[in-house]
């Protein structure tokens, strides 16, 4: 089954085109990196997922049906999302959990990201890679089908990052699918089954990371493809 269905998607704003003829398939239980430039459409890709965006033409169908209906099976977390400060992590877990139909314990998802003994903590106190890990308990509360996850191993360490990637692995073997957006080629040659690559809002690219890599390394076929030049930042 398609748990991500987009076809011939384009969004506009204004003269500027963030996603253009955008075709992509992403089967259940897939863990899927999504990569490309700033401006390619990663993120644009994510809100049309999500709803919070309603594509200029083509479709968007998440988990069979319209993005809107799918809302309750779904996790995220995005570069972007803000959290109160002055709740303690267990209550901000507890909170965005009753907003689904069914949730983990609070408990289990605190041990399952590491967070147990940062429980009583307010966000305010967290450390970035805390902040992330607490980002990853609230997708993951609500026991979601899909995993949409932007830039999710940001200002973690390596130890950290391990045990990230493990969680959401381990979130897989359930059926759960996982889209992530990376700039951490390494990343996404470690842990994706498909890479997909973006330029200039269009797919230039998918396969898995050997098939990408082709006799050289994702790297080198990375920046061929987004025709990005060596020692760009992006």
């Amino acid at each position: 089954m398609d748990v991500i269905e987009l076809d011939g998607v384009v969004k506009t704003y204004g003269d500027v085109r963030a996603v253009d003829g955008l075709d992509l398939r992403v089967r259940r239980g897939e863990v899927v990196a999504l990569l490309g430039p700033n401006g390619a459409g990663k993120s644009t890709t994510f809100e049309l997922l999500l709803d919070l965006v309603r594509p200029t033409a083509g479709s968007v169908r998440v988990l069979g049906g319209e993005p809107g209906a799918a809302r309750a099976r779904v996790g995220a977390m995005l570069q972007s999302a803000g959290l109160p400060e002055q709740v303690t992590v267990r209550e901000l877990v507890r909170l965005v959990g009753h907003a689904y139909p069914r949730h983990l314990p609070v408990a289990d998802v605190l041990d399952r990201t590491g967070l147990t003994a940062r429980a009583g903590r307010t966000v305010t106190a967290l450390s970035g890679g805390e902040r992330q890990r607490l980002l990853l308990a609230l997708a993951l509360v609500g026991e979601p089908e899909l995993l949409l996850l932007d830039e999710p191993t940001a200002a973690m360490d390596v130890l950290a990052r391990r045990a990230f990637w493990a969680q959401a692995r381990a979130a897989t073997a359930n059926g759960t699918t996982i889209l992530f957006a990376t700039h951490d080629l390494t990343e996404a040659a470690a842990h994706a089954d498909r890479v997909v690559v973006l330029a200039a809002g269009h797919r230039v690219a998918d396969g898995t990371p050997r098939e990408l890599a082709g006799d050289g390394d994702l790297e080198t076929a990375y920046l061929t493809l987004t025709d990005t030049p060596v020692g760009d930042p992006r």
